[in-house]
């Protein structure tokens, strides 16, 4: 199942990501701990480094694929 998580950073910045349940749970065991922690998201990979997150926001609910635009 894949979930849409929010990283904030120092400075204000925020990282929306699509990622697994089992890379919420990994994120969620290595925040706090020192170094970088590499993500695997659907927007790509990212290294994050553990000490510049503030808050990480787990969306309630599964992400359905989507296609097409919205809004006019």
């Amino acid at each position: 199942m894949s979930r849409r998580i929010e990283l904030g950073l120092e400075g204000g910045g925020v990282l929306l990501l699509t990622v697994g349940d089992g890379d919420v749970n990994a994120l969620r065991g290595a925040l706090g701990g020192p170094g970088f922690h590499d993500v695997a998201a659907e927007e790509g990979d990212h290294a994050v480094d553990l000490a510049k997150v503030t808050y990480m926001r787990v969306r309630p609910g599964e992400v359905s694929g989507r296609i097409g635009f919205t809004g006019a």
